[in-house]
């Protein structure tokens, strides 16, 4: 059986690797050849061979396909849910309204539902890899399974954890702790097969400020246990802090960093209320903080600093979608808006290059490359381009230009996941009939 040849395309590679140092991605006209889940040839005029499945690209593009690095795919079916019943003044009231609600709703057939929903909403983004934050505290035990077979069935790649939090009681939090140990010690007990890794695990939690002192040393323990990082929000607006002084805590960061959970591999979600000293912090203990800018500003929790972010940071979408071209222009035009320094190019690259150097640091695979040893994840774009896609204009094109309607097909390990036009791998009335259900057990719709 032969590879899959691509003839003739425009290649954008995010982190090309004869050029050392700090990443400068490249375009280029070169022909790819891909062999099981890799890239195993780049350059000019490769010949077919045997077997070979040949795509004359005529000059289209190629990229990486996107990473999210923060989303929910639980959230997926809250999309066109019906307007609140009662005022949402606060971020609290948000929480306490809809949030905590939904994942309350969730039952196991609606986790996997809200999976597939979320997932095949990423593929047609061009969106790959997703680090998935998952909550459903009337279904925990098995919910990262079928969050694992939900993308399988896409076809996508995802780092999967359980958001523990003591808000129901400390019976249900232990299953929510014991729910990321079983799913970590899975993928260490049998590895997913393949070539490049399809699944990773973090240990997941919701924000300090609905975790006791007991719950975080517990959390210290699956990492140290699991080998694995912490995935969890921090000071998403001022509630995180003002919970935590309210009840005779140290700020988040610091209980954090006294229980030995700013660890490197750790995800840190959103960041708006952060000092100078928070930022170092994280960056001197090998933390990531993601950005989600669309999310806080739905939220009304404030704007992050994000032109003072640590280098290991990136952009996530919260659960609003997968949508990640749209994200980071909304960064980008949103960090450009007065009244405060720009974020401007150079800080938007930093943040969309972030996600494909977390990638590599959680899976240990290339992402973000396209020569010969990286993962066969790619995006391939339609013929329509309004102006040339270069070496030097790569990033303006992120941020001006590119649409998901611009995507042809997706491809993820070397396998097609998406091509334009392709049917649902779940009926619409099915999805429908189980949102329509999670909305009533939220007592929004009668």
């Amino acid at each position: 059986m032969g590879g899959l040849l691509l003839k003739n395309g425009n290649v954008l590679d995010y982190f090309p690797s004869d050029l050392a140092g700090a990443p400068r991605p490249l375009v280029e006209r070169v022909d790819l050849r891909m062999d099981g889940e890799r890239v195993v040839e780049r350059g000019p005029s490769l010949e077919a061979r045997a077997g070979d499945e040949v795509i004359d690209l005529k000059g289209r593009t190629v990229m990486p396909g996107n990473i999210n690095a923060h989303g929910h795919l639980y959230a997926s079916l809250a999309a066109g849910m019906p307007a609140p019943r009662v005022p949402l003044s606060t971020f609290t009231d948000i929480l306490t309204e809809v949030w905590w609600p939904l994942d309350r709703a969730l039952d196991a057939e609606a986790v996997y539902l809200s999976a597939m929903a979320g997932a095949w909403g990423a593929v047609r983004c061009g969106t790959t890899l997703i680090f998935d934050h998952h909550a459903s505290l009337s279904s925990v035990g098995g919910s990262l399974d079928r969050i694992e077979q939900a993308l399988t069935e896409v076809g996508l790649r995802g780092c999967l954890c359980y958001e523990v939090t003591d808000r129901g009681g400390k019976g249900q939090r232990d299953i929510t702790l014991e729910e990321n140990e079983r799913y970590l010690q899975k993928l260490r007990d049998k590895p997913a097969g393949g070539d490049v890794p399809r699944f990773r695990g973090l240990v997941g939690a919701h924000a300090s400020f609905t975790l006791e002192d007991r719950t975080l040393q517990l959390l210290e323990g699956i990492c140290s246990r699991q080998g694995a990082g912490l995935h969890i929000h921090l000071a998403e607006g001022t509630t995180d802090r003002e919970v935590s002084r309210d009840r005779g805590w140290r700020d988040p960061l610091q209980r954090l960093l006294d229980n030995g959970l700013v660890r490197p591999g750790s995800i840190f979600a959103h960041g708006v209320d952060l000092s100078p000293l928070d930022m170092q912090t994280l960056e001197e203990n090998g933390a990531w903080l993601i950005h989600c800018g669309r999310s806080n500003m739905n939220n009304g929790v404030g704007r992050a600093p994000v032109d003072r972010f640590p280098a290991r940071s990136g952009v996530g979408t919260d659960g609003l979608d997968d949508n990640m071209w749209g994200e980071l222009r909304t960064t980008f035009f949103r960090g450009n808006e007065g009244g405060r320094g720009p974020l401007g190019h150079a800080g938007a690259a930093r943040l969309w290059l972030g996600n494909y150097r977390l990638a590599r640091e959680i899976f240990g695979e290339p992402f973000g490359s396209l020569d010969a040893g990286a993962p066969a994840d790619f995006i391939i774009l339609n013929n329509f381009q309004k102006t040339p896609l270069t070496t030097d204009t790569w990033l303006s094109h992120l941020l001006f230009d590119f649409h998901p309607w611009d995507i042809d097909a997706v491809y993820v390990g070397g396998a097609r996941v998406y091509a334009a036009g392709m049917k649902p791998p779940v009926e619409s009335a099915r999805l429908q009939a189980a949102a329509a259900k999670l909305w009533r057990a939220m007592g929004w719709q009668s």
